[in-house]
């Protein structure tokens, strides 16, 4: 069997829950996910984890904020006029997309929405949460 080395193309199936248990991703029911290990796609820790490992086998791995996604900063929940909101996520927990300054574009959330203003949280939405990935390793070439 071929184990996972920098540069390996690897399948995996991945169920992830934080660490309440609550679901937060899978792949379940769709294609397995593929990537060439070391190009940064998956989170450091979890590619470490995969190093060495081959197609079947399967692992588990909890990611700390530390390694994850960081900390919610809260410099990063900005207040823009409401009429910037898409009528829809007008709500707290409203999702919408946003452009930064640098043209990038970013999934955030409505935290509130008070008259004319709108509190719209620019952290990553697993930031401060401690997550856990069930992986099974499909192939590796």
């Amino acid at each position: 069997m071929t184990a996972i080395v920098e540069g390996s193309r690897v399948a995996l199936n991945f169920n992830l829950t934080f660490d309440d248990g609550v679901q937060v991703d899978s792949n379940d029911g769709l294609e397995p996910v593929e990537f060439i290990q070391g190009e940064g796609i998956l989170l450091e820790v979890i590619e470490a984890a995969l190093m060495g490992k081959s197609s079947g086998d399967h692992i588990e791995v909890t990611v700390s904020p530390e390694d994850g996604y960081g900390y919610a900063d809260p410099s990063q929940i900005i207040e823009i006029p409401t009429k910037d909101v898409p009528e829809e996520a007008r709500v707290a927990g409203g999702v919408m997309t946003a452009i930064d300054d640098t043209g990038e574009q970013h999934v955030v959330m409505v935290v509130d929405v008070e008259g004319d203003t709108a509190k719209v949280d620019f952290n990553h939405p697993y930031s401060g949460r401690t997550l856990c990935y069930d992986i099974t390793i499909i192939s590796v070439k």
